[in-house]
């Protein structure tokens, strides 16, 4: 068991406040890919704590088709949808471990209840940009 019982409860109790489904999408490879099988047991796991979490598990090369409609090249790769399969644009590339994790579950919530909590004004800076944006952020184990 990766996730305590203590933090499968605090979980749970923040999951309360999940709205709709979220379908958690996890693409692994069983190649040059050493945390693979941990990753996909913490998902097992983290959905396993909510009957509106579900989990995909897909191999990017015996589903090679599916992966690159998802624009999947790297493992792990998490990417949360709605149960509709909208994309928010929200992917995890490794583990979610450390302060990851606490954002993983944050992200969950904001994906159930389809607002991403940004005030209005932010909301209407981004919708006046010309260009779109692609953002990154890098984090290292801590």
């Amino acid at each position: 068991m990766l996730i305590s019982e203590s933090n499968q409860k605090a979980i749970r109790e923040r999951f309360a406040g999940l709205v709709n489904p979220v379908v958690v999408q996890y693409f692994e490879s069983s190649l040059n890919c050493p945390m693979c099988s941990e990753v996909k047991m913490l998902l097992q796991e983290l959905t396993n704590l909510s009957d509106l979490l579900s989990l995909e598990v897909c191999n990017i090369y015996a589903d090679e088709a599916r992966a690159k409609a998802a624009q999947v090249d790297k493992t792990p790769t998490i990417i949360l949808t709605d149960d509709t399969r909208k994309d928010y644009g929200v992917r995890y590339h490794g583990a979610p471990s450390g302060y990851e994790f606490a954002a993983l579950l944050e992200d969950i919530l904001m994906v159930s209840k389809g607002d991403s909590g940004l005030q209005q004004v932010t909301r209407d800076k981004l919708a006046s940009l010309a260009n779109p944006v692609h953002l990154e952020v890098f984090v290292t184990p801590t």
